[in-house]
């Protein structure tokens, strides 16, 4: 058989080399020696590319396809549909793809689909999956069309993760608004699961002093399926089991003891059971367990200031001296590298004055890049303090040891979280900054800030010219939530005068008042501020935005370049590297 013509593209892949072996005379396309030249040259196309591509020519639209191609077709589909009819292969989709085909093969123009939506039977059970594709005509040696060219890729995974991303932020959003109450956290999130295509049922279950046990929201029947002999162990040990279809996970409101609840979640039949659907129900496990943390933190505080007001007045006394202590302990002076200004603010809550914890840094690393964190761990009080510390020490050695760009220094900082058992304590939002100058850049002065967002509120750049631009780009998970998940990284250039702002929510947060709202009125006390020095503006967002009553803690980094062929202006203070005093 004549098969000259495609050995050599064949044999640089596994489907190629399977389609020279396959016995083509037994199907409508004939042996490979009958070939017309068209579809010979669109076989060598198809398999001179490592992008997914599929042919279908023919009477029967028969398939050949590439590597990249099979790997979209699941574990089962692949073992039968080379040289099979597009309409076999694709037999549950056929109404829809049938028409798109007959469509592109009488029209002769070609279709476009975005995360297009496809429930096939690819590996044994029928999955929701998504592709973008293109689907063309392919004409014969004589001009007509003889069948289509398939050209797709698989999204199913990135429409699937946003989608779970938004339930969780949806999720964070709405426990935020929550009373502090257990059964309407638990009913709040219930309503949010119940609408998730991932999920089939769902049910919480939550120990209460009455009735321990009990399931208070959600399908009880699943509850009851689940059966004592799973929920039990899972209470008792903290620890995330698996049964059939049912992930359960712990719900805790404290670092010690059983479990106050659990979370049941039967996931959909549609979706496959993998580490991906079991890090999207941890997710939900840890926000509902910071909710009931917060909720039993409160109940707690009301009950024991009921019980002790003057006993916490006296102790009050005695922790401020230690708490400024640990306070300049650990928010050191920023460096003052050359042409450029930092300025840190720390305003601790105004009702005890004492450290939380948000925090900030900055320091210079091996290579002199000059780096910028700031962060807020959960909850105002000593065991914030020090998971606040043990985070800022984490990514402060991280950083100057290895060099490595912020979104990978946050990666390693949840793994050493999770490696070190550091515990839901150790929850936090952050931002991490990296301001870098190539040499085309130091001409012009122009830097480049590279940065990733773990949950934290979006910075802002107050441009030379007065313009404010919200760095509003996508937020990755908490620190400390999920170890192993890739991070985003963004950059952004900044030229001489320009000024980074960064803060923590206590600026902004207000009870009642909107994200939208809090932004602008942030966006307000920044507008004329690229006619102030940093340390004018620093103090003027302070008194504007978080006045000596201010009900949590603040932090704030400013930085400021400034242009390189000229003096330092003296606004910016020395330049030095050597740490001044803390402001």
């Amino acid at each position: 058989m004549d098969t000259a013509w495609f050995g050599p593209t064949a044999r640089s892949s596994s489907m190629g080399s399977a389609t020279l072996e396959l016995a083509w005379e037994s199907t409508p396309l004939g042996a490979m020696s009958t070939w017309g030249e068209s579809l010979r040259q669109t076989a060598r196309m198809c398999f001179s590319t490592k992008f997914p591509v599929m042919i279908a020519w023919g009477p029967d639209l028969t398939m050949i396809f590439n590597d990249a191609y099979r790997d979209m077709l699941g574990t089962h589909k692949r073992l039968a549909a080379l040289g099979a009819p597009l309409a076999t292969v694709w037999e549950e989709v056929w109404d829809g793809l049938g028409a798109t085909v007959e469509q592109v093969m009488t029209t002769r123009l070609p279709t476009w689909a975005t995360d297009e939506q496809l429930m096939v039977n690819r590996s044994g059970f029928v999955e929701e999956t998504f592709f973008t594709c293109s689907y063309s005509p392919l004409l014969d040696d004589w001009g007509e069309v003889a069948g289509i060219l398939g050209i797709a890729t698989e999204t199913t995974t990135q429409v699937v993760t946003q989608r779970r991303l938004a339930l969780v932020d949806s999720l964070y959003a709405e426990l935020q608004r929550t009373p502090s109450d257990p059964a309407t956290i638990a009913q709040t999130a219930i309503d949010l699961l119940t609408a998730s295509p991932d999920l089939a049922r769902c049910s919480i279950v939550l120990r209460t002093p009455a009735a321990p046990g009990t399931v208070v929201t959600g399908d009880p029947a699943l509850a009851r399926e689940t059966g004592a002999d799973v929920l039990d162990p899972v209470l008792s040990s903290r620890a995330v089991t698996v049964a059939g279809s049912v992930i359960v996970a712990p719900l805790s409101s404290t670092d010690h003891g059983d479990a106050d609840g659990a979370l049941i979640l039967d996931v959909a039949p549609t979706r496959p059971f993998d580490a991906a659907l079991r890090g999207f129900a941890l997710l939900i496990a840890a926000a509902l367990s910071g909710a009931l943390r917060a909720a039993t933190l409160q109940r707690i505080e009301v009950d024991f200031l009921d019980a002790r007001a003057q006993v916490l007045e006296l102790e009050h006394a005695k922790a401020r001296e230690t708490s400024i202590a640990l306070q300049h302990s650990l928010f050191t002076a920023p460096p003052e590298p050359d042409h450029l200004h930092l300025v840190v603010r720390y305003q601790p809550a105004a009702r005890d004055l004492e450290i939380g914890g948000d925090w900030y840094d900055a320091f210079l690393t091996k290579d002199g890049a000059t780096t910028l964190v700031i962060g807020d761990v959960t909850g105002h009080d000593y065991h914030a303090a020090a998971a606040m510390g043990q985070l800022r020490g984490l990514i402060r050695a991280i950083a100057y040891d290895s060099g490595h760009p912020p979104a990978t220094v946050l990666e390693r900082t949840d793994e050493a979280i999770a490696g070190l058992n550091l515990g839901p304590s150790a929850t936090a939002t952050a931002i991490m900054a990296r301001l870098e100058q190539d040499p085309v850049g130091r001409l012009d002065g122009v830097r480049t800030v590279r940065w990733t967002n773990a949950g934290h509120p979006h910075p802002l750049l107050l441009r030379a010219d007065g313009t404010i631009e919200i760095l509003d780009r996508h937020n990755d998970p908490l620190l400390g939530v999920l170890a192993g998940t890739p991070r985003t990284e963004h950059s952004v250039d900044m030229h001489p005068k320009d000024t980074l702002f960064l803060y923590t929510d206590g600026l902004t947060e207000r009870r009642g008042v909107s994200w939208t709202t809090s932004t602008a009125a942030l966006v307000d006390a920044l507008r004329g501020g690229h006619t102030k020095t940093l340390d004018e503006l620093a103090d003027h967002v302070l008194a504007t935005l978080a006045p000596s009553e201010a009900a949590d803690d603040v932090a704030l980094v400013l930085v400021r370049p400034y242009p390189e062929n000229r003096p330092r202006p003296p606004e910016a203070g020395p330049g030095s590297d050597v740490p001044g005093p803390i402001v």
